[in-house]
């Protein structure tokens, strides 16, 4: 494998937390997550819109993302080592 994967981990998992960032952002306080809520088995309709109450969830699950499989870190000596040689 060459630098190549190091670089596809690094930009996919900062994609993914951007991405993530800004759907929270985008869905405000409607993204805010609501254990009650989830918990409930109702025929009440979602407050807010489609895919709302796991925007939350998902993002701050995507912030681990930098470190397993290797930290963004790690990735980015293996890039400095394999493409200039340092």
């Amino acid at each position: 494998m060459g630098p190549e994967s190091s670089l596809l981990k690094c930009r996919g998992t900062e994609l993914q937390q951007e991405i993530s960032q800004l759907m929270v952002e985008m869905l405000g306080d409607y993204a805010a997550p609501s254990i009650e809520n989830g918990m409930i088995e109702t025929n009440e309709p979602e407050v807010g819109p489609d895919g709302a109450f796991t925007a939350a969830p998902y993002y701050f699950s995507l912030r681990k993302a930098s470190i397993y499989a290797g930290s963004n870190e790690v990735q980015r000596n293996i890039m400095a080592k394999a493409v200039l040689g340092l």
